[in-house]
């Protein structure tokens, strides 16, 4: 009789189905016209869409702090949506004028803003004012600290009223430096060039403009006559700066190449040992940059495809991978991506006008393989902004 028991019992165990539960590596948030469409991504890189998105918010998404928090940013509010656990989109927090704070005169906010390595510090950019002239008259950049309760509290600002081409320009600020201290931008200061636009961080924990950069090299081709100007900026975790640049005013000015820069970790300096002749050039005309985590792999999307470089630290990069779509499927890639999982996430808007359907690809990426994931690619209609793709690590 025991035995039998025994034997029942365990026909009854093993008749329960077995319950498995994948826990997300990361959330991927795209915005949409309608709002924020959140994915929970698989440790091989597929995406499941969050129940309830999209989420509505105010303005456009800029920022996540943490898993805690989603940033967005209107023509002069900045709001703070509370996270849940599944990465969704919940309830907001607060809100905070930019008009009420110093730079407020240069104009709305735009799309030049960054948060830091830490999730604390934000920076929003603020240009378009004009004078009687018609000419924009500053451009300002101000630096908020976002509590761990998701509230802002204002701390300074940076204003440019001179750099720029008759006028002062809105340039970018586009990563940190390793150490957190240091911020570097690059844009358009006249029609044919740009520059490079340093920031430090002030006691406060604001970004100011960093008085103390130096630029040296790369080396351009002495036939070329003229210097490097850069176009697009990434940072790795060991103090190098990754830089796209271009000779604009030579005769092969839609040629890029991508250049290293050591970074000063005490003045913010940057320095380059790369030459013309090492530096390697760019299959696609770029608008997109991204680090992997490990500092060892640079992709790099445009018009059209999306190319991989390995990062060499201070030596020049190399060529990984060529163009990572066929030629009769070549999409434009607008962003990208990484989580800390060997994920590479690429959004298109290349398939129609505004608030069309956009794709999002997923690419498992190592230093020695590349390969689709599983489901990629995913369509997403109205997706949109500059800051239409953000992907946070779990």
């Amino acid at each position: 009789m025991r035995q039998l028991f025994l034997t029942g019992l365990l026909g009854l165990v093993t008749a329960v189905p077995a319950i498995t539960q994948t826990t997300p590596i990361a959330n991927v948030y795209v915005q949409t016209k309608s709002g924020v469409r959140v994915y929970n991504a698989a440790p091989s890189g597929q995406l499941t869409l969050v129940a309830g998105s999209p989420f509505g918010e105010s303005g456009q998404m800029e920022a996540v702090r943490g898993t805690s928090y989603l940033i967005s940013v209107g023509t002069t509010y900045l709001h703070s949506y509370k996270l849940k656990s599944n990465g969704g989109v919940g309830a907001q927090v607060t809100q905070i004028n930019t008009a009420s704070y110093g730079g407020s005169q240069c104009g709305p906010t735009t799309g030049g803003n960054i948060l830091d390595k830490t999730g604390q510090y934000f920076t929003v950019q603020l240009w378009g004012a004009l004078d009687s002239s018609g000419n924009t008259i500053c451009s300002a950049y101000q630096t908020y600290k976002i509590s761990s309760t998701g509230y802002f509290t204002y701390l300074g600002v940076a204003e440019n009223t001179t750099i720029g081409y008759r006028y002062p320009a809105a340039l970018n600020i586009s990563t940190y430096s390793s150490n957190d201290l240091f911020a570097y931008g690059a844009g358009q200061t006249d029609p044919y060039a740009s520059q490079f636009y340093p920031f430090r961080r002030a006691s406060a924990g604001d970004l100011i403009q960093n008085a103390n950069f130096t630029q040296t090299g790369p080396t351009p081709n002495p036939n070329a006559g003229s210097n490097y100007f850069p176009i697009l900026l990434a940072a790795d975790p060991f103090s190098h700066l990754a830089a796209v640049m271009n000779l604009p005013f030579s005769s092969n000015s839609d040629v890029f190449q991508l250049a290293s820069f050591s970074i000063n970790d005490t003045t913010g300096a940057i320095s380059s040992t790369n030459t013309y002749a090492n530096m390697p050039k760019l299959d696609v005309y770029p608008s997109s940059i991204a680090m992997s985590p490990s500092g060892k792999v640079l992709a790099i999307g445009g018009s059209p495809g999306l190319q991989l470089f390995h990062f060499n630290g201070a030596s020049a990069p190399t060529l990984y991978h060529g163009n990572l779509f066929s030629s009769t499927a070549n999409p434009n890639i607008n962003q990208v991506a990484w989580d800390n999982n060997n994920h590479l996430y690429a959004l298109s808007y290349d398939t129609g006008a505004l608030h069309a359907t956009a794709k999002l690809y997923v690419f498992t990426v190592t230093p020695t393989s590349v390969a689709p994931a599983p489901g990629s690619p995913y369509k997403i209609t109205g997706s949109y902004g500059a800051k239409g793709l953000i992907v946070v690590p779990r």
